[in-house]
């Protein structure tokens, strides 16, 4: 082969590799008149207007997934000798409606050992009452508001133990949600605005909120209004500017065949709407 044949190869060899080169230059670089990637919002959790138990009745009526609890019945024996014989009567009448495992009767005997002036009294009141679990929750949600903390903090551990028993994370929220609407707590409202933005579907966080912020109660209006500008960066100004922030950002999750038939919230086009939703 001559030199001249062996010279032009090895050019064309070289202007192919250039070429390729090139090729997967362009291939990589993005295009610059594709459309932006939308963002989907990733729920930060933080750690009475109406009968907050009546609402949360509401909620859960209707909705079988609630456990039996199983756990040991609390024993009030140890604290009866310190109290007053007012208040050791309550106490008792307490216990022994628990040991009879009779939740109408252990409702009437907390009603009235909650009206003691004892946070003894009052404590294992709550705690018979949270023996009961998600059955209980009615009762539970109202002394989350308790004007002595350490009974106010008993019934908000009870109240998320008793909320635990419920499987389905949408009925979870939706007690929350109604909770929301109802006490002025603004330390039981931040702890349980935290079952509302741990739904997995951003536009039931919105909804969510969205409804406590238009629903009439302050101090859950105050809450929600900043979880959902925490959540969206934006400020609320009103149902219309969030679903204008929902069609422009909201990325509607896949739906499950029996799914598929279903509104969940959304407009006649499938597109998310706030004021959708009843």
């Amino acid at each position: 082969m001559s030199r001249n044949n062996i010279v032009r190869i090895a050019l064309l060899a070289l202007a192919a590799s250039i070429a390729a080169g090139i090729a997967i230059f362009w291939s990589a670089k993005p295009d610059a008149g594709a459309a932006p990637e939308r963002r989907s919002l990733r729920p930060r959790p933080k750690a009475a207007q109406r009968d907050s138990g009546a609402a949360v009745r509401g909620a859960i009526a209707g909705r079988r997934t609630i456990r039996s609890r199983k756990s040991k019945k609390p024993d009030f024996g140890d604290f009866l000798d310190d109290l007053s014989a007012g208040d050791r009567k309550l106490a008792v009448a307490v216990q022994d409606a628990l040991d009879a495992a009779d939740f109408a009767a252990v409702s009437e005997a907390a009603r009235s050992a909650l009206k003691s002036k004892s946070p003894a009294v009052r404590e294992a009141a709550v705690e018979a009452l949270g023996w009961f679990g998600a059955e209980a929750l009615p009762e539970l949600t109202p002394l989350m508001a308790d004007p002595d903390e350490e009974v106010a903090e008993a019934a908000m551990a009870q109240w998320e133990l008793a909320l635990g028993e419920i499987d389905d994370s949408g009925t979870r929220a939706a007690i929350a949600e109604a909770v929301m609407q109802t006490l002025s707590n603004k330390d039981a409202l931040q702890y349980i605005v935290s079952e509302i933005v741990n739904q997995e579907d951003d536009f039931q966080i919105l909804k969510s909120l969205a409804a406590i912020i238009e629903g009439g109660n302050p101090a859950g209006a105050d809450v929600a209004r900043e979880e959902y500008e925490n959540l969206t960066g934006e400020e609320w100004t009103g149902i219309e500017a969030a679903n204008k922030w929902l069609e422009e950002n909201y990325d509607e999750p896949e739906k499950d065949d029996a799914d598929s038939g279903k509104n969940n919230g959304h407009g006649e086009n499938g597109v998310a709407d706030l004021t959708s939703m009843e």
